[in-house]
Parts: structure tokens; C-alpha cells; sequence
């Protein structure tokens, strides 16, 4: 029995999907995070051990594997794909990026748009049969609307309030509180912190301004804006249909305007789901 592996890794976490030439699901597996950009080495051993995991849970081994497909965050930087398709165990791999993954788990092979929105951001979509990509550079000067950027934005806002350079509220008081209101703490987190500890806080946002508050309200509001002048830079035919992604989709959708509402759709399936099913397409006739 011969089998397809897909793996979908990002700032948070990694997950592994085995399935039978037919698709059907044989074991899956989760690991650590798999940003190949904030961390090569680590990312590699989260993705070596949730592949593995999930090899174990289908009662198989390595060798009955024809093709693994891997999407993951960073793959789109300089040559970290190219590296880590290298660096991994496995005969027949291809590294791409977790929006591609993602864009064929959602839509399949059909025209559309993919907003991905959980530790980091990035638009794709998929015009008269051509992929294409908005954003998705990193936390440091991308990723507009993700977990990563409104966490460190939040505690940026949250040492203002300290200093009483900017209102406090209720959103950031209790986020001082996290750190025993000590803004050395804050800054220790912060000198060392990945893209996914950022992310841990923004749900605090969308908790917050769900109650209106002040803070929380405006940093909604203008990550709202920042993601809708991304999405109103794919062209208004590919715009239909529209899915959303990732840890913070579903927070998104009650702030987002009508225009783009109502051509929102449920993915067709997860990404990992699309990286095996890239793995099926690519290695299906190659011999194991």
C-alpha cells in the first residue's frame, strides 16, 4: 500500500495528513510551530515528528509513502523552500507555500480568493487558472491584520497607556496585568518573542471590542481597514468566491463590509487537506 502525506505548518503549529491514493484519511498528527523563516531547525523537527505521528497512527511507515506535499509559512522567502526540501527525509517532497495549500484545500481548482488570517496574513487567489499573491512578507513588515501583528501591536499600545502617553482601558489594563504591571517584563517578553507568542493575544482584541472597548475598537477597526484595501487589490472578478481562513477568520466577518460579505463561502476542505491533495496530483504516477 503506497500513501500521500500532506503537511500544513505555520507560526502556531504543524499538521500532518495521511490519506490512500483515494484521499481517504488513513492518520493525522500535530507538532510545534513550522515558520521556516523565524525558525529553520525547529520548524524542521515539528514537521520530522508530526509526519511521523501521523505515519504511526496510520499503522504505516516511510517507506509506503510516494509523495508528501508540504505548505508552510515563509516557503515564499529567498530559498528557505528550496532548503528545507532538502533538509527533509523524504524521497519524492515538495516544499510550497501554506497559501497554496490553503487556496486548494478552500476552493479546489476553481477561481477565487483565499484571505488567510491566523499568526501571520497573506491573500491569494487564483485568476482564469493563475495563482497570485498579496502580502504574506513576515511579521516585521507584512502580515497586515494577522495575530502576530495586533499582539505586539497591543502591547505597544499597552506601554503607552503605562506612560500615560494614551488612554488606558479596560483591554489595556488587563493586559498589563498579564505582566504584573511591569513594563520591564513586557519588554523582555518582547525582545525575544515569535510570531506565534505575539498571536496568543489577539483574541483579547476581538474579546475586547466585542464590549466595546476603546482601544480594542480602533485596533479592530484599522486592521479591518488594512484587510479590506488587500482584498480590494484582487481584482473584482477573482474576489467571487471568498473564503476566509485561519484562527482569526471568524472574529473578521462581523467587521467586514457587505461588498465582500456576501461572496463568502465555507472552505471546501482544510489545507492540509489541499497538500495532500497536491501530493496525490504531483506523485501519483511516480514510482514509490
Amino acid at each position: 500500500m503506497t500513501v500521500f502525506v500532506g503537511v500544513d505548518g505555520g507560526g502556531t503549529g504543524c499538521r500532518a495528513l495521511v490519506c490512500d491514493s483515494l484521499g481517504n484519511a488513513l492518520g493525522h498528527s500535530t507538532a510545534g510551530p513550522a515558520n521556516i523563516v523565524s525558525d529553520f531547525n525547529n520548524a524542521r523537527d515539528s514537521i520530522v515528528t508530526a509526519v511521523n505521528h501521523a505515519l504511526t497512527a496510520a499503522g504505516l511507515d516511510h517507506s509506503q509513502v510516494q509523495g508528501i506535499v508540504l505548505g508552510l509559512a515563509g516557503a515564499n522567502i529567498n530559498d528557505h523552500a528550496t532548503r528545507m526540501q532538502s533538509a527533509l527525509p523524504y524521497r519524492h517532497c515538495h516544499v510550497t507555500t501554506d497559501a497554496n495549500i490553503a487556496l486548494q484545500g478552500a476552493l479546489g481548482n476553481s477561481d477565487g480568493t483565499v484571505a488567510i488570517l491566523g499568526t501571520g496574513s497573506v491573500i491569494i487567489y487564483r485568476q482564469t487558472g493563475s495563482i497570485h499573491t498579496i502580502g504574506g512578507w513576515g511579521a516585521k513588515i507584512s502580515d497586515h491584520g494577522s495575530g502576530a501583528q495586533l499582539g505586539r501591536q497591543l502591547l505597544e499600545l499597552s506601554l503607552l497607556s503605562y506612560d500615560n502617553v494614551q488612554p488606558d482601558s479596560p483591554l489595556t489594563e488587563h493586559l498589563l496585568m498579564q505582566f504584573n504591571r511591569s513594563p520591564q517584563a513586557m519588554v523582555e517578553f518582547a525582545h525575544s518573542a515569535t510570531p506565534d507568542r505575539f498571536a496568543r493575544y489577539a483574541p483579547l482584541v476581538f474579546e475586547f471590542a466585542a464590549r466595546q472597548d476603546p482601544v480594542a475598537v480602533s485596533m479592530v477597526t484599522s486592521a479591518v481597514t488594512q484587510l479590506e484595501q488587500y482584498l480590494h487589490a484582487v481584482p473584482a472578478a477573482s474576489r467571487q468566491p471568498l473564503s476566509l481562513l485561519g484562527g482569526l477568520a471568524q472574529h473578521y466577518i462581523p467587521w467586514l463590509a457587505s461588498d465582500l460579505t456576501r461572496h463568502l463561502i465555507p472552505a471546501r476542505a482544510g489545507a492540509v487537506t489541499g497538500a495532500v491533495e497536491l501530493a496525490i496530483e504531483r506523485y501519483a504516477d511516480t514510482s514509490a
